[in-house]
């Protein structure tokens, strides 16, 4: 409840400024200042009209909410972006007024203003269509190569998390996850969590897309989004696809000597790494699947080699890695080698919230575990 009390604060404060911003110097109708306002709230509270829509009447559902769902949430990535940018260029304008102390660059100056929001507006439009990209693109395959003495057989395996399908994820985006995670011809795939971001009954023909994943075995551990959608009905559906979910729960790969635990979203259910780990021998190579990294710095790292987890996106939307870095204990993306044990954070392949990722690729993580010679 302080969470989304402290959200609201923000974002009407960011309508305020913003509106202030575009209208407070030009002599806008009280209609055309009325759309302006409206257009806004619109954009920033997309979340909670397409939850109305979704439980709406029915000829709101299907393709007009798919449609929805996409522009709406656009239009809170833009106006974001729109926000941010306005606040800085402002906050640069002040300052080289005050260092140069030019009466062109007097930030009062109303035309100059006008001119530099239609600027603003532009250049926020093609950011965000950059984000918009940027977070299609196929994801950057990421190589990882550990040589230990316990493993005894050369195996690969393929890691990825976040892909977040919904109802309105575009079937190219998830065919595009697939294709890239094939091409790498994992011998085992690991998925860690957020891989799917809706209740079954939405999204189940967009997840059975998954089923074309190739390995001899896909491994999967729960994370938050998971748990926001009905948990254990997914639990089934990854049954019936093949996959192995890991529930404080881990295996042994035949005799490869490596040993792969999982464990659901830390802050979503109980966690139980003992049990986890429970059936691995002393002399295995553990990896263990944890979707959000925040659990690793009070592990016993005595009981893991590599930790595997997604959750932050990278940050997502720039310049959001700074407060993602300070919110999961400083891990935000990649490898972190500590004294006794390593984490590989994932950006992930999806997006949440606005498809826009800025700064932040979508990637996989290749991980390729080898005897030592």
């Amino acid at each position: 409840m302080i969470f989304f009390i402290g959200m609201t604060i923000l974002v009407l404060a960011a309508i305020a400024v913003v509106y202030k911003t575009l209208t407070g110097y030009i002599d806008f109708a009280w209609y055309t200042k009325l759309c302006i306002l409206a257009f806004l709230f619109v954009s920033w509270f997309a979340p909670m009209w397409l939850r109305w829509l979704r439980h709406g009447p029915d000829f709101l559902g299907g393709t007009f909410y798919d449609v929805a769902y996409k522009a709406g949430y656009f239009l809170m990535g833009f106006v974001l972006i729109l926000s941010m940018l306005l606040i800085a260029r402002d906050i640069i304008w002040q300052i080289l007024y005050l260092i140069v102390r030019k009466s062109a660059l007097n930030p009062d100056n109303a035309h100059h203003i006008n001119i530099l929001n239609f600027v603003t507006i532009a250049l926020a439009l093609v950011i965000s269509g950059y984000g918009v990209y940027e977070a299609h693109k196929t994801p950057v395959v990421q190589n990882l190569t550990i040589k230990d003495a316990r493993i005894r057989e050369k195996l690969k395996f393929v890691a990825a998390s976040d892909f977040h399908i919904n109802q309105s994820t575009p079937d190219f985006h998830i065919k595009k996850m697939v294709d890239v995670i094939n091409a790498q011809n994992p011998d085992y795939i690991l998925l860690v969590g957020d891989i799917v971001d809706d209740d079954p009954e939405f999204t189940i023909k967009k997840f059975e897309q998954l089923k074309d994943l190739k390995a001899q075995k896909i491994y999967i551990s729960l994370g938050n989004h998971e748990y926001y959608h009905r948990p254990y009905a997914w639990i089934i559906e990854f049954a019936k696809l093949g996959f192995e979910v890991l529930q404080n729960s881990g295996e042994k790969i035949n005799g490869s000597g490596i040993y792969v635990a999982g464990v659901p979203d830390v802050g979503s259910t109980n966690v139980n790494y003992e049990r986890a780990f429970a059936a691995s021998d002393e002399d295995n190579y553990k990896i263990l699947l944890s979707h959000a990294p925040t659990d690793f710095k009070d592990l016993d790292k005595s009981k893991l080699d590599i930790q595997l987890s997604g959750h932050t996106h990278g940050g997502q939307i720039f310049p959001f890695q700074y407060i993602t870095k300070k919110a999961n204990d400083g891990y935000l993306a990649g490898l972190y080698d500590e004294k006794d044990a390593k984490i590989y954070v994932m950006k992930g392949t999806g997006y949440w919230g606005p498809p826009i990722r800025l700064m932040s690729e979508p990637d996989i993580l290749v991980l390729n575990l080898e005897p030592e010679e």
